[in-house]
């Protein structure tokens, strides 16, 4: 419990210091950027999509009511991308229908609405990194690295909407929000049917952030970056 517990500090710890990102040099964010698009993009190919294969056979298997026995968990999946990806598009709607009414109220409702997203996001990561052994079949270390190059994309999106307001207590709510995950999952153990149906509410949300932030784009984009971060991590999961 001590080295996994150590991976959820350290990825809290991501968020404390989110605010070194904005100071990268141009040059070396494209990089990175391309980096950690690769490994995310990797990471839903060669690990959530055949950990959710992995868990839709086990409800198959443990003779669960006919609709979870069918595709239920890539349904849900498939409700985590819409809900997530709805969400994100219905912020941005808001906000460029008040783009005329400048104010910290409408920032404040703006900034709310995307940390009370990501934060959730993240209480459920923390609670499905405790279970890691037990709910995903990869190792620890390598869910940490994928998850810690998500995070810093995450935070990098939020502080070019939210650069002040998310240093000064964005960054705290995401960090707390991870910590709040692990400290659920060690004190209570969620049922399996509703365990697999929120892992796969995640799926969807990660596949979302995935090709929605970290495929970069053509402007600020390295291929030989990204694509050693696919190749590379893929190949590490795969031994």
């Amino acid at each position: 419990m001590a080295l996994p517990l150590l991976f959820v500090t350290m990825l809290a710890c991501i968020h404390v210091f989110a605010n070194n990102i904005s100071h990268l040099h141009t040059l070396s964010r494209c990089k990175w950027l391309s980096l950690a698009g690769g490994i995310s993009v990797a990471f839903v190919f060669v690990h959530i999509l055949p950990e959710l294969h992995s868990l839709q056979e086990s409800l198959k298997e443990d003779g669960k009511p006919a609709i979870f026995s069918m595709d239920f968990l890539y349904v849900m999946a498939l409700a985590g991308v819409l809900l997530f990806y709805g969400l994100e598009k219905a912020i941005i709607k808001y906000e460029e229908k008040n783009a005329s009414d400048e104010g910290m109220a409408i920032e404040d409702s703006i900034f709310w609405w995307h940390i009370g997203m990501f934060a959730a996001f993240n209480i459920l990561i923390g609670y499905y990194f405790h279970h890691e052994l037990q709910v995903n079949g990869t190792s620890s270390f390598l869910t940490f690295i994928a998850l810690g190059f998500h995070f810093l994309i995450n935070d990098y999106s939020l502080l070019q909407h939210h650069e002040k307001m998310y240093h000064n207590t964005g960054r705290w709510i995401m960090a707390g929000a991870v910590v709040a995950g692990w400290g659920i999952g060690l004190v209570y153990t969620i049922p399996d049917v509703i365990s697999s149906s929120l892992f796969a509410l995640l799926a969807g949300a990660i596949v979302v952030n995935s090709f929605k932030e970290e495929l970069p784009k053509d402007k600020e984009s390295n291929y030989g970056f990204f694509f050693a971060g696919a190749t590379a991590y893929a190949f590490l999961i795969m031994l």
